[in-house]
């Protein structure tokens, strides 16, 4: 609608400033120097529109509409809103909202953006969030067990609350009925072509021999898919459509196929033979439960497409739909497929592995969920492609999670570091005594200095080093003064850490001892980084993921 604003009062300027007649290229250069992000492909036909409606127009009433506008002509983008753009039917026809993922795996970061948009435009609006679970392919997407507990924890953890939740497969008696329907309007066919001569016709714009077959026969030959007397791969469901379409791919496409040995954990799915595809399905299930505004990423545009033939034939209107951009995401994998298939080979540990984009890695990792809120409402649904960068993500969370939390001394491969002539100190809650003192230190900071260097040991003294080994060293007190060389970190004891890496890989350290730790929280290791305490074993020892810097 804003695109459509400015093409019309940039029209109107210019058809008053050349005899009735707007220039399309001028407009066109109006609307993309005011709104940066728009694609041109997609507001190209609201610009033309818009031209075309102020060239039919008589000049008095362009001169009118011109008066309207004079003064407010200045080139300059509009004030940048907070939060979500406005919806200027959602008053009128109230907004309900669908989160509707295929449960083949937990959802990640790209798909944690359709379901926080949904929630927080249901909640704008008050209206309805809807979890419905996209469960019908029991053959190449198999749903994992468990899936509603695993997506409610997420989603409640993003703070995204449901207030209904539907199975796609505990609705297939629902999708028969309608597909008995569409056969019985002559909307829909029974294929039984080998798929290659049938993708061949259709690529041709020629209908295969099986759209032709009477009502009757289609409906005898569906029952028998719905028996499993056809078998997988001899037969599917297909929708009447535009045969003549630009998009082949919407030339009657499949409403239903044969799955002979389906693998599913619905037990209520039990016995069933033919399943429906997700633009079927979805497409049942938008209208029947009220849906007014589906949000979901722009390769659904096809989908769209499609289901808007099946929405004709039964004379439904479609939902409002937003259609925004792919999300990619630095340093983590974010395809569901690619995961399974990297957990199933050993590859990954499991769906919270800390090189994963899940949900459950995110977590597991120490981030907040207001960070990954807070970064999907910025890119918000625009429709150009996104990268979040994870210097960005980090940032949030670092103000989200800094001021709460423990900062801890941290000694990565430590030896110990004997200390002679060392006089009496106290260092924050240590009492370092008189005469021999004992620290443990990193060991790199004693491999890269030189017999009878002198360095600083943090916040107590300087010493100078007198002997090193592989496990030990010696150096000696020579005062507290000011020098110019590293401050090298220290503990007097420490317990063990063992970090895992976001590449998976581990380090392990010494930290302080007398701090209590407590399984979840974040603490910040000096010269690490901001981790999640994972566990504290029954020895002590602690295990913890690394978050980011």
């Amino acid at each position: 609608m804003e695109i459509e604003k400015t093409a019309y009062r940039y029209a109107i300027k210019n058809a008053f400033l050349h005899g009735g007649k707007a220039d399309i290229a001028a407009v066109i250069g109006k609307v993309v120097a005011l709104h940066k992000d728009v694609e041109l492909r997609k507001a190209l036909p609201s610009i033309q529109a818009m031209v075309k409606k102020v060239n039919s127009m008589p000049l008095d009433e362009i001169a009118e509409e011109y008066k309207k506008f004079e003064g407010s002509y200045e080139l300059k983008p509009p004030e940048k809103k907070e939060g979500l753009p406005d919806l200027e039917w959602a008053e009128k026809e109230g907004v309900i909202t669908r989160f509707a993922p295929n449960p083949n795996g937990p959802f990640h970061l790209g798909s944690a953006r359709a379901a926080i948009l949904s929630h927080e435009y249901a909640r704008k609006y008050g209206g309805k969030f809807l979890l419905r679970f996209d469960d019908t392919d029991p053959k190449v997407k198999k749903p994992i067990q468990n899936a509603k507990v695993i997506f409610l924890e997420d989603l409640e953890w993003l703070g995204c609350s449901v207030d209904e939740i539907y199975f796609a497969s505990d609705r297939l008696e629902t999708y028969y009925a309608f597909m008995r329907k569409v056969i019985e309007d002559e909307k829909a066919y029974v294929c039984t072509c080998e798929v290659e001569k049938w993708r061949s016709l259709t690529r041709q714009k020629k209908a295969c021999p099986c759209r032709k077959k009477k009502p009757e026969k289609q409906m005898q030959l569906f029952e028998k898919m719905l028996s499993n007397e056809l078998k997988e791969g001899n037969a599917v469901l297909r929708l009447k459509t535009d045969l003549n379409h630009a998009d082949p791919s919407v030339r009657d496409w499949w409403i239903a196929k044969i799955v002979d040995k389906p693998e599913h954990p619905n037990t209520n799915a039990a016995g069933k033979h033919v399943w429906p595809s997700y633009n079927f399905a979805s497409a049942i299930d938008d209208h029947e439960f009220g849906v007014t505004l589906i949000i979901r990423g722009q390769e659904h545009e096809q989908n769209q497409t499609r289901q808007e033939f099946l929405y004709n034939y039964f004379g439904w209107k479609y939902p409002h739909s937003i259609h925004f951009g792919r999300v990619s995401f630095e340093g983590a994998v974010l395809s569901t497929s690619m995961i399974k298939e990297g957990i199933e080979k050993g590859l990954f540990t499991g769906w919270d592995d800390p090189r994963l984009g899940t949900i459950r890695a995110f977590r597991r990792r120490g981030f907040k969920p207001e960070a990954i809120k807070q970064i999907i409402m910025e890119i918000g649904p625009k429709t150009a492609d996104t990268t979040i960068e994870f210097n960005k993500l980090a940032d949030i969370n670092r103000e989200l999670v800094q001021d709460k939390t423990a900062r801890l001394e941290f000694i990565v491969d430590p030896i110990r570091l004997g200390v002679n002539y060392a006089p009496e100190k106290e260092v924050g809650e240590v009492l370092l005594s008189q005469g021999q003192q004992s620290f443990l230190v990193p060991k790199k900071e004693i491999e890269k200095r030189l017999e009878r260097e002198v360095f600083t040991l943090k916040m107590a003294y300087n010493v100078r080093l007198t002997e090193k080994h592989d496990l030990d060293a010696q150096a000696e007190f020579v005062g507290e003064g000011k020098i110019d060389k590293a401050i090298v970190a220290w503990l007097v004891d420490g317990i063990t850490v063992e970090v895992l890496m976001p590449d998976a890989s581990t380090v392990f350290g010494l930290t302080e001892s007398s701090y209590g730790f407590k399984d979840g929280e974040i603490v910040y290791f000096e010269r690490l980084g901001f981790c999640r305490i994972e566990k504290v074993t029954e020895r002590g020892s602690i295990k913890a993921v690394f978050a980011h810097k």
